[in-house]
């Protein structure tokens, strides 16, 4: 059993639209999130604030996981109601199709002046997913304007279905350390994504991108759901081994939740629940 639903039928991409995400790597639907819900979900990270005052706001890891996942958090199944909505789930299963695997949510905080910066990567470099297709699901709590650090694409670079050479680059400054190879993309062909709260963006796990530092007085904090095919395989066993150097991300211990359709690669679904 599934936790989608039927989506009314205004929650869809065009053909173009298709079209872009298989270009460009990346698309931003014409269907908006309602306010109502919009506000409803920033309530609720102000509460997972409340409860959790010893994280930095930065980064928030598995929000979805009342378990407390790998950082520790206290979190709430609020945020699996959002990330699986109806409608959303109905995009998604346009891009990856029917069999969906929900394997990892986060918040990015943002905060005014001191918001860290993101810097170029591809998502998918210590993934134990096999073979490695994954689809981010991106929705901003906060309208995303060009000076408070919105997220930049490098169209197309996920077309080669490769993963780049990376380098690790110190400093508490950023939120993730690993940084693609400067000789796998031009900047200058970067494009911003600036959308509005309640605006969606998805994009490919190959895709090169990142983000500024929020440099300015308000925040910018989005929530990130990862979905994968269930025709792909999580491996938790290689994931402990990942997780050896990403201890927070907890790889060998995320719980899997079938959203849509039927799990065909023989994923472990009790691994991580309660």
């Amino acid at each position: 059993m599934t936790m989608a639903e039927n989506a009314p039928a205004s929650a869809s991409l065009t053909e173009e639209e298709v079209r872009q995400y298989q270009e460009k790597g990346w698309v931003v639907p014409k269907w908006e999130i309602p306010q109502d819900l919009i506000a409803e979900m920033r309530q609720e990270y102000e509460a997972l604030l409340e409860r959790n005052p010893h994280v930095e706001s930065d980064i928030i890891l598995a929000p979805h996981q009342t378990n407390g996942g790998s950082m520790g958090i206290k979190g709430s199944e609020k945020w699996l109601e959002f990330a699986s909505q109806p409608e959303l789930m109905a995009i998604a299963r346009q891009l990856i199709g029917d069999d969906i695997i929900l394997w990892g949510t986060t918040l990015f905080g943002k905060p005014p002046h001191n918001g860290k910066e993101t810097p170029w990567h591809q998502d998918g470099g210590y993934y134990p997913i096999r073979p490695l297709e994954t689809l981010t699901m991106w929705i901003p709590l906060d309208d995303v304007t060009p000076d408070n650090g919105p997220m930049k694409f490098i169209p197309g670079s996920h077309r080669a279905h490769e993963l780049f050479s990376h380098s690790w680059k110190d400093g508490k400054d950023k939120t993730i350390n690993l940084v693609t190879d400067s000789e796998h993309f031009d900047e200058a062909q970067a494009e911003p994504l600036i959308i509005r709260a309640g605006q969606v963006s998805f994009h490919d796990v190959y895709m090169i991108h990142g983000s500024s530092a929020n440099r300015t007085d308000k925040r910018r904090a989005a929530f990130i759901v990862r979905f994968m095919p269930a025709t792909s395989l999580y491996d938790h066993a290689l994931g402990a081994e990942i997780g050896k150097k990403h201890p927070a991300q907890g790889y060998g211990v995320r719980p899997l939740y079938l959203v849509s359709g039927q799990d065909r690669a023989g994923n472990n679904f009790s691994i991580g629940h309660d």
